[in-house]
């Protein structure tokens, strides 16, 4: 009796009139600058353009564009180390991993091609059998 007045007084206290809306929340974080998305919509006459500006002095450098910088030696040598590592995880992986199911019946298939050639293109035994096996 209780547990039927309780939710019956709690339905009738939500009015739907005093419902607010429901919404995402806004944001009062200030506004960051503006993101310069020149170099994404340039047409290859501004490319070249703002390059020659930028070796004439007119302009500076773009931030965005990449620099072909020669590679250091500690970044060589990192990607040497990376290289052979990867090598032998590769190499440790594929003596751990079964073959894939692929291979296997590549396998097999180039097996059976070999027992269908040795015998012929018609052996009378295999094509006339019924599978069964006498003994």
């Amino acid at each position: 009796m209780s547990q039927s007045m309780y939710s019956h007084s709690v339905i009738q206290d939500l009015d739907p009139t005093k419902l607010k809306a429901r919404q995402f929340s806004k944001s009062t974080a200030p506004v960051s600058k503006k993101a310069d998305n020149s170099l994404w919509t340039e047409t290859p006459a501004e490319r070249q353009q703002r390059l020659a500006d930028e070796v004439s002095g007119k302009k500076r450098r773009a931030v965005d564009t990449k620099v072909d910088e020669e590679p250091s030696d500690e970044n060589k040598r990192r990607r040497m180390d990376e290289a052979v590592i990867r090598k032998d995880v590769d190499d440790y992986t594929q003596i751990l991993r079964v073959p894939a199911r692929v291979a296997q019946h590549e396998v097999s298939c180039k097996g059976a091609e070999k027992d269908k050639d040795d015998l012929g293109i018609w052996d009378h035994s295999r094509d006339m059998s019924l599978g069964l096996v006498r003994g």
